[in-house]
């Protein structure tokens, strides 16, 4: 199959029902044994084992590289990730599944390039409230409509800024009714694509939102990334944050017990948040580029 048929390992594994780290230790024993020899005429772009090495390493479900590097524009490589995901979610989804997104213009990506999957009943939930008030801001709400308008499914909205004024605030929001069921909602989570986020000032959750004491807190905290409200350190220590109750958007323990938590992520900027969001568990499947996938089998 590997060697004749041209097929990649994740095909292979998909049609033996094994895991692909087991297709990729098949294929290193038949090295071993002799059963197959390779001679090596010209560069290969297959990145399968690189993709096994990584599951391994970090125990994840899964690990998918776009054939793109740092050499090549972002957007670009945004657009690839975001058509991955879709892609992945085909492979592992049966259509009516509860799905969490959060925000970020990846995942604005992986919306625009979404289209109708199996029944295409999908349950789709914001994962936090809304970071920016004006332009195209790529807030959740924003990206459900756009995922349930080509994905097909029912879009729910949290109808709520991601940061409020003080804690007091925040719980009158949580016990508004169609807020609190939102947050009910988090606990049917089956899947949640996330984009990877810095945890610098430049954060939309942190910038022009804290006050001069607030940010010498947050400063201190030496913190490498974020998924959602919930921010790390590159050990993949989730940090609670001293605003943390003023926050609106979902839980750690709510992604936790997500059996699928999926990944989104390119740029050399973002490789640390990458790793602490590995290390974390906060995701357990990641897409990304080449670029990003050699420098963290080195970690």
């Amino acid at each position: 199959m590997y060697y004749k048929k041209g097929l990649n390992q994740t095909t292979i594994a998909e049609k033996l029902g094994i895991s692909r780290p087991k297709v990729s230790r098949l294929i290193s024993k038949a090295h071993k044994e002799n059963i197959v020899k390779i001679e090596i005429n010209s560069p290969t772009t297959d990145t399968s084992y690189l993709e096994s090495e990584l599951v391994e390493k970090y125990n994840l479900k899964d690990f998918n590289i776009i054939n793109m590097t740092n050499a090549e524009p972002e957007e670009e490589r945004k657009e690839k990730v975001g058509e991955y995901g879709v892609k992945f979610l085909d492979r592992i989804s049966q259509g009516e599944e509860y799905l969490g997104i959060s925000a970020g213009t990846t995942l604005h990506y992986f919306a625009k390039k979404a289209h109708s999957i199996k029944n295409s009943n999908f349950q789709i939930i914001p994962l936090v409230g809304a970071l920016n008030d004006t332009g195209l801001s790529f807030n959740c709400n924003e990206i459900t409509n756009i995922l349930s308008s080509n994905l097909g499914g029912t879009n729910y909205l949290l109808n709520a800024p991601a940061l409020v004024k003080d804690p007091q605030t925040a719980e009158v929001f949580k016990e508004e009714s169609r807020i609190k069921k939102i947050y009910d909602l988090y606990d049917n989570l089956d899947i949640v694509v996330l984009g990877i986020g810095q945890a610098d000032e430049n954060h939309p959750l942190i910038s022009g939102h804290l006050n001069e004491e607030e940010l010498a807190e947050f400063r201190e905290l030496s913190l490498c990334g974020s998924i959602g409200p919930i921010f790390y350190n590159i050990s993949g220590d989730i940090v609670d944050l001293p605003f943390r109750e003023r926050i609106i958007g979902i839980e750690q323990e709510n992604i936790l017990k997500t059996e699928f938590r999926v990944g989104l992520a390119v740029g050399k900027h973002k490789r640390k948040a990458i790793l602490g969001a590995l290390r974390s568990e906060l995701i357990n499947v990641l897409i990304t580029d080449k670029s990003i996938a050699k420098w963290l089998v080195k970690q």
